[in-house]
C-alpha cells in the first residue's frame, strides 16, 4: 500500500468515524429547537398579538379621551345650569322684594324714574321760598305757578317713595351708591323689581275682582247686588250697574234720581272730574258741601285694604263702626273662598312690617276698589279715568296737608287712627305683651295696696296704743 492510499484511507476512515457523532449532535439539535421556519411563525404571531394589544390601547385611549370630554363637557353644562339657577333664583328674590313696592311706596312711578329723581334732587332748592304771591300773578304766570308746584310736589312724593324702596329692598342704596350718577349700571335691578311691583298688582286685581263680587252679592238686602255681580268678570259693572253705578257717583250727583242716573249712562253728566266717588265714603254717602265728612271711612274700602294686606276682607258686624250712619249697607257674612290664605302664612302686613296703615296703602286700596268696581276689561286700557291722579291725591292728601294747619293735622291724625282700628280689629293676640303686662301690673298694684293698707293698719295701732295709759303713771294718779 501506497503511502497516498494509506492516507487516504485513514482521511477516509477518520470522515467515517466523524461523520456519524455529528449527524447525531445535528439530530440532538433539531429535536431541542423549533425550525427557522417555525421561529419566524412565531415571531410573526408575537408581532400580530402586539399589534393588536397596541390597536386595543390606543382604542381605549381614545375613548377614555372622549370620555373624559365628554365629562368635561357635562361638567361645564352643569356649571352653566347651576349659575343660571342661581341666577334665577336671585331674579327671583329680588322680583319677590318688588312686590312689595306698588303696594306701600308707588305704585305708578317707575323704580328707574324714582333713582332719577334721587340723583336730581336738590336739597337747596327744595328749601327755597316760593318766589311769589299767587295772588299778585296773572292767568298765565299762575298757570306756570301751580305747573312748578306740581313738578316739585312730584319731586318731593318720589323721593319719599325712594326712601321707602331703599328700606324695603336690602342693598339697594349700596347699589345706587356703587352706580354714582351712572343709571345703567343698576337697570337691571330695577326692571327686576319694576317687574315685581306688577306682577303683585295684577295678583291684587285678579283677587279683588272676585271677592268684590262675594261682598255686594252677599250683603242684606236691599242693598244687594241685583242682578248679581260675576265674580270672574267685570263686564257688567261700572255705570251699567245699578249698585256700581251708585258707588262710583260722585257724591255730587244724585244717583237715587232716574233723570241722573240716565244722564250719567248716556255721559250727558261728566263723572271723571271727581274724585269724591261714593265708594269712599262712610255710609256710602258723601255731602258735597263738606266733602272731607266721612271721607274714607267706607267699610268696602277698609274690606278691600284688608284683603290686600291682611288677607282677608270679611268684617264681622261687631267690627262695624258706631258712627256708621246707614246700617243697610252692612256687610253680610261672605263664605271663604277656596284660596284663603293658611293661617300659618304670613299676611302682606307682617310681611311687611306693617303695623299701621300709611297714606300710600290707602290710597292703593283707593284705586283698586275703584277700579274692581268699573267694567273694564284689562289694566291700562281705561283711559275714562284718571287713576294715577286719584292715586297721588289721596297721597297728597296726608302727605302735603299744611304741617301748619292744626285742625287739618288733626282730623288727618284722627283719620289714621280711625283706620288703624279698622284695619287691625282682628289683631293677633298670640304674641302680644299686652297680658302679660297687664298681670305684672296689676299683681303690683294690688300687693303695693296691701303693703299699703298694712302699714296704715300698724301706724294706726301704734298710734291707739300710745293714747292707752300706763298703769301707774302720771297721768293715772
Amino acid at each position: 500500500m501506497s503511502s497516498s492510499e494509506s492516507e487516504d484511507g485513514r482521511r477516509s476512515g477518520h470522515s467515517s468515524h466523524v461523520q456519524p457523532s455529528e449527524t447525531g449532535s445535528r439530530s440532538r439539535a433539531s429535536s431541542r429547537s423549533p425550525s427557522r421556519s417555525s421561529q419566524r411563525h412565531h415571531r410573526r404571531q408575537n408581532h400580530s398579538k402586539s399589534k393588536v394589544v397596541d390597536a386595543n390601547v390606543e382604542k381605549l385611549g381614545r375613548e377614555n379621551q372622549k370620555l373624559k370630554r365628554k365629562i368635561d363637557a357635562l361638567q361645564l353644562e352643569y356649571a352653566a345650569v347651576s349659575k343660571k339657577t342661581r341666577k334665577k333664583g336671585a331674579e327671583k328674590s329680588i322680583e319677590n322684594q318688588g312686590r312689595a313696592l306698588a303696594r306701600i311706596a308707588t305704585l305708578y312711578t317707575p323704580i328707574a324714574s324714582l333713582v332719577r329723581c334721587f340723583f336730581a334732587y336738590d336739597t337747596d332748592a327744595e328749601e327755597e321760598d316760593d318766589p311769589a304771591d299767587p295772588a299778585d300773578l296773572d292767568e298765565k304766570e299762575l298757570e306756570e305757578y301751580f305747573k312748578h308746584q306740581m313738578e316739585k310736589r312730584k319731586m318731593q312724593r318720589d323721593i319719599r317713595a325712594y326712601h321707602i324702596v331703599v328700606k324695603t329692598v336690602p342693598g339697594f342704596q349700596k347699589a345706587v351708591d356703587a352706580a354714582g350718577t351712572d343709571i345703567s349700571a343698576i337697570l337691571t335691578l330695577c326692571k327686576q323689581l319694576q317687574y315685581g311691583s306688577i306682577s303683585a298688582r295684577s295678583d291684587d286685581v285678579h283677587t279683588l275682582m272676585i271677592e268684590l263680587a262675594n261682598w255686594l252679592n252677599f250683603r242684606p238686602l236691599p242693598s244687594r247686588a241685583d242682578p248679581l255681580l260675576l265674580n270672574h268678570s267685570r263686564e257688567l259693572r261700572g255705570f251699567k250697574h245699578d249698585l256700581t253705578g251708585k258707588l262710583l257717583c260722585p257724591v255730587e250727583y244724585d244717583w237715587s234720581d232716574s233723570v241722573v242716573r240716565a244722564k250719567i249712562r248716556n255721559k250727558e253728566i261728566k263723572t271723571n272730574t271727581s274724585f269724591f266717588i261714593r265708594a269712599f265714603y262712610q255710609g256710602e254717602e258723601g255731602n258735597p258741601n263738606n266733602v272731607e265728612e266721612g271721607f274714607l271711612r267706607s267699610t268696602l274700602l277698609v274690606q278691600t285694604w284688608r284683603q290686600i294686606y291682611r288677607a282677608s276682607g270679611s268684617i264681622s258686624e261687631d267690627e262695624i263702626p258706631s258712627s256708621q250712619s246707614d246700617h243697610s249697607n252692612a256687610p253680610a257674612p261672605v263664605p271663604q273662598s277656596n284660596k284663603a290664605r293658611s293661617s300659618t302664612k304670613q299676611s302682606l302686613a307682617e310681611l311687611y312690617g306693617l303695623n299701621q296703615v300709611t297714606p300710600r296703602t290707602i290710597a292703593y286700596s283707593c284705586v283698586l276698589l275703584r277700579f274692581s268696581l268699573s267694567h273694564a276689561k284689562t289694566w291700562g286700557q281705561d283711559r275714562s279715568f284718571n287713576y294715577e291722579g286719584l292715586y297721588n291725591e289721596i297721597v297728597d292728601y296726608f302727605e302735603a296737608a299744611d304741617p301748619e294747619d292744626e285742625e287739618v293735622q288733626t282730623h288727618l291724625a284722627e283719620l289714621l287712627h280711625w283706620w288703624n282700628e279698622q284695619a287691625f280689629a282682628e289683631e293677633d293676640a298670640s304674641n302680644s305683651l299686652k297680658p302679660s303686662l297687664h298681670f305684672q301690673s296689676t299683681l303690683e298694684e294690688q300687693r303695693a295696696a296691701k303693703m299699703s293698707a298694712a302699714a296704715a293698719a300698724a301706724a294706726a295701732a301704734a298710734a291707739a296704743a300710745a293714747m292707752v295709759p300706763v298703769p301707774g303713771s302720771a297721768s293715772t294718779s
